[in-house]
């Protein structure tokens, strides 16, 4: 494998990794096909060995089942790119860090979970850094006027957006996604590879599930899909998943309930091996008062781009369908969240209570200070957002709760970034970088 630093598009993950490799002695970058993980460790590999090579009969990959410290020759970091094909590799990093106390000689690279489980976590020698597709910033249609760090460190807003903050460029940015090998092809060449992805998972996640008795089906893995995408940026339940994908499942047959949820919790795993499940947990605020809190996470594809796909849907469809579009803009703008947050340690969840008071996205800092944002894919609707980030704020702060450090509209079909006199924020996605 070779690097080619003339076509390499800079990560928002890429200081990120730097500092891992400064601080551990490896690092496990996570993520789905196809997000760029491995060109992201080659540029900053020395020595890269390539497991799933199929030269000599598979040759490598065959040591690295036998022997794998054989592979650990060459200068740091060493990239060793699927790993997961050979899980001994796991633990063979982990022992050769321990006993030669290294920093920075690792970088694991993976699609998918090990079928096996390791032997050893790994705690304290080697990280783990999730990578997801591009961001709006960094495929260059965000201008980067507005940071999101800068935010939440209390920064007013001030930016414009230079494109595409119209409903032909949020139904483009939401149907191609953003994976880098077609940031620069057409629409129509673009949008083949979320839809060739669906078919891939559909049809070949018995690779992935191989020791498995049961075969993966592909029409029920494609059902489930279909259901979660309906469901996307949504809180979801189990049953409403078998309900959209089991026509077996009858509630009323214990062994028919006890069968529905087994299958799903099984066709969920392989989802979750292939790092194609996304979960944005609910925050739990530290309140004096007993607020009663509804926790279940809300469910996310790891790019908008399969959501759509699993729908079927296009541009065209989605302009005529605003429901669908909606939580698909907040799937998206979820997606650049985490990203941009994750570059500073911070998390992404949401809110929301028995009374439906809610926040689509709460920003909590390592610190515990946190930011609240809504999402809107219109500018008609920011008073209302507005007035819902405030009603979130009061409510915080009377049951104990530090004030947020942001309140901040995130908004689709809007161009212009600038602070309210109530102190909400109201910024464009296409504005936005770390």
């Amino acid at each position: 494998m070779k690097f080619d630093a003339s076509f390499y598009l800079d990560r928002v993950v890429d200081k990120r990794l730097r500092q891992y490799l400064q601080a551990f002695g490896a690092v496990s970058v996570e993520g789905p096909k196809w997000c760029g993980k491995t060109t992201t460790c080659l540029s900053q590999a020395n020595t890269s060995v390539e497991i799933s090579d199929p030269a000599n009969n598979y040759a490598v990959r065959t040591l690295a089942r036998l022997d794998p410290a054989q592979l650990f020759v060459g200068d740091p970091p060493i990239l060793l790119d699927e790993w997961q094909v050979a899980p001994g590799i796991w633990d063979a990093v982990r022992h050769d860090v321990d006993e030669s106390r290294a920093r920075g000689k690792f970088m694991l690279c993976g699609s998918a979970g090990p079928q096996k489980k390791v032997l050893h976590s790994g705690a304290g020698r080697i990280a783990r850094l999730k990578m997801r597709t591009m961001t709006l910033f960094e495929s260059g249609v965000s201008s980067g006027d507005v940071s999101f760090q800068g935010l939440m460190n209390g920064d007013k807003a001030s930016g414009i957006a230079a494109n595409g903050t119209n409903l032909d460029g949020i139904t483009d940015w939401i149907c191609r996604g953003g994976w880098p090998a077609t940031i620069h092809d057409s629409f129509e060449q673009a949008a083949l590879t979320p839809r060739q992805y669906i078919d891939t998972v559909c049809n070949f996640s018995n690779e992935v599930d191989e020791e498995d008795e049961e075969r993966i089906n592909p029409d029920r893995m494609r059902a489930l899909l279909a259901a979660i995408a309906r469901s996307v940026a949504s809180p979801v339940r189990k049953v409403t998943l078998i309900q959209d994908t089991d026509e077996t499942y009858r509630p009323s047959k214990k062994d028919s309930v006890e069968t529905s949820y087994k299958t799903l919790d099984r066709y969920y795993a392989v989802l979750r091996r292939l790092y194609l499940i996304e979960e944005q947990h609910a925050w739990s605020p530290a309140l004096r008062s007993s607020v009663r809190l509804r926790r279940s996470p809300k469910i996310h594809l790891t790019d908008p781009s399969l959501a759509a796909a699993a729908l079927g849907a296009t541009p065209t469809s989605l302009k005529r369908d605003f429901k669908t579009l909606g939580l698909l803009f907040e799937s998206l703008v979820n997606h650049d969240l985490d990203v941009y947050a994750s570059s500073f340690g911070a998390r992404v969840m949401h809110y929301i209570d028995n009374s439906d008071l809610e926040c689509d996205e709460i920003v909590e800092l390592p610190d515990g200070g946190w930011g609240a944002f809504e999402v809107k894919l219109s500018a008609d609707k920011i008073d209302a957002a507005a007035a819902s980030l405030n009603a979130v704020e009061a409510k915080m702060i009377a049951g104990g709760q530090e004030p947020p450090r942001c309140k901040c509209v995130i908004v689709g079909t809007f161009n212009r970034a600038y602070t309210r006199p109530d102190g909400v924020r109201v910024v464009p996605l296409a504005t936005l970088r770390p």
